[in-house]
């Protein structure tokens, strides 16, 4: 792909798989877009044009009228700073609510409790409630009507709708539950997705010391060009891909290659950016930067690993199209047939596809999220069904199948000394050694 032809868009209010699709159609109708790959994870859109140079005012007016927003400039991804306290604390709140209502919604029935409620309870409050509580599935719902787009909750909608209609109030509230519940879930899982890219993105210095001149200046890592030279010192991240032209280090280059012990370079020697000088100073000539860079790669597979789908996915993108019309279709038979609302009520909620059009592109999101966060990249969905295939599997042995750091199997003392003492010289010699055997 020729890069000049290539613009990336940052998108806001993204939280589930059809998101993505919506802002993917409403871009590739606009004139001069080749394609469109919309990522969730990254909440951005990557458009190949016919020609250099497209109108940002079109591009963002297409982007609202699907719902969603482009934003003026995006919040750094390290200036990110997790709340996993708050996170946790959410997840374990929603867990016991949705258990709570869940043992009542059993009970309830059991006990003729909802029969109860519905004779208490005026009609009027009940459907405040109901549109309270679904008002932004309804939006969404409703916006997606007038772009003449069928969503997995036009279907749950539409039974609400219906219940309502055949006054039964209580079981709107109880559908209407479970969608939010699900909902939940699912920008959850996107924003745990999020958030181990964010960790990833983390990995790389956000500012270097350049020389420019006869002075050192510290610039943010955007604004080094190709051919700047870098100043790293010891305990430092390398921010470019480069050659090293003065100086000696000990580079830790675990966050690239995987290798546990650091290596010694001096000038001649290539670094990569986000891999660390643990000892010693060097200058570095910039010979790729920012996204150009190796790491920089690497983190833009994890991003874009959404575009390479496995054929589960395809498949549930493909039958989603055909499956919700049809169900629409027979749940309006059902109503002309039996002339009961809430059988067709009955045919829409069961009927919902949201278990394959949300939960399947969720579920690769996730695994690639959760991989990332323990250091594998994987490049998409597909990679992921190709794994029950694999009859050979290669692995890294330093820190996979060892430790990844030197350990003393056994202690020989010479010349007369005892091992004791062997130790303690040997601490001694140490004691102030910068070597990676001494760390």
């Amino acid at each position: 792909m020729n890069t000049e032809n290539t613009l990336e868009v940052p998108i806001e209010g993204m939280d589930c798989a059809e998101c993505a699709r919506h802002v993917q159609g409403a871009l590739a109708s606009l004139p001069g877009v080749v394609k469109v790959d919309v990522y969730l994870a990254s909440e951005k859109a990557v458009l190949e044009l016919e020609r250099p140079g497209i109108d940002m005012g079109a591009i963002r007016r297409a982007v609202s009228e699907a719902g969603y927003a482009v934003p003026e400039s995006r919040e750094s991804e390290t200036d990110w700073q997790p709340e996993a306290g708050l996170i946790t604390r959410v997840r374990r709140l929603t867990a016991v609510l949705f258990v709570s209502v869940l043992l009542i919604v059993i009970i309830g029935e059991y006990l003729g409790f909802f029969d109860l409620l519905m004779e208490v309870v005026p009609f009027w409050v009940g459907l405040l409630l109901v549109l309270g509580a679904g008002f932004p599935i309804f939006r969404k719902v409703v916006r997606s009507v007038r772009h003449r787009q069928v969503t997995a909750h036009t279907l749950m909608t539409l039974g609400v709708l219906a219940a309502l209609i055949a006054g039964q109030w209580v079981t709107a509230l109880l559908v209407v539950f479970f969608m939010r519940i699900g909902d939940y879930v699912e920008s959850y899982t996107a924003e745990q997705t999020r958030r181990a890219l964010r960790e990833l993105a983390r990995l790389a210095p956000q500012t270097a010391r350049v020389i420019r001149g006869k002075e050192e200046v510290e610039i943010p890592v955007s604004a080094i060009r190709v051919g700047d030279v870098i100043v790293v010192r010891p305990g430092e991240k390398i921010a470019v891909d480069g050659d090293v032209i003065s100086g000696h280090a000990t580079v830790d280059q675990a966050t690239i290659t995987g290798e546990a012990m650091p290596i010694e370079v001096g000038p001649g020697a290539t670094v990569y950016a986000a891999t660390i000088a643990s000892t010693g100073s060097i200058r570095v000539q910039a010979r790729y930067v920012g996204s150009d860079t190796t790491f920089g790669r690497i983190l833009k597979l994890v991003e874009e690993a959404e575009a390479n789908k496995g054929e589960v996915q395809r498949f549930a993108d493909k039958f989603t199209a055909y499956y919700l019309p049809i169900v629409a279709g027979i749940a309006l038979l059902t109503f002309i047939i039996r002339r009961d609302p809430m059988a067709t009520v009955a045919v829409l909620v069961v009927a919902c596809s949201c278990s394959i059009a949300l939960a399947t592109p969720i579920a690769m999101l996730a695994s690639i999220g959760s991989a990332a966060k323990k250091g594998l990249m994987i490049k998409g969905g597909k990679y992921i069904e190709l794994l029950d295939k694999v009859d050979v599997l290669l692995i890294d042995k330093t820190g996979t199948l060892t430790l990844g750091r030197p350990q003393i199997s056994e202690i020989i003392p010479l010349n007369g000394l005892d091992e004791d003492d062997l130790l303690m010289l040997a601490a001694s010699a140490e004691k102030y050694s910068e070597h990676p055997l001494a760390e």
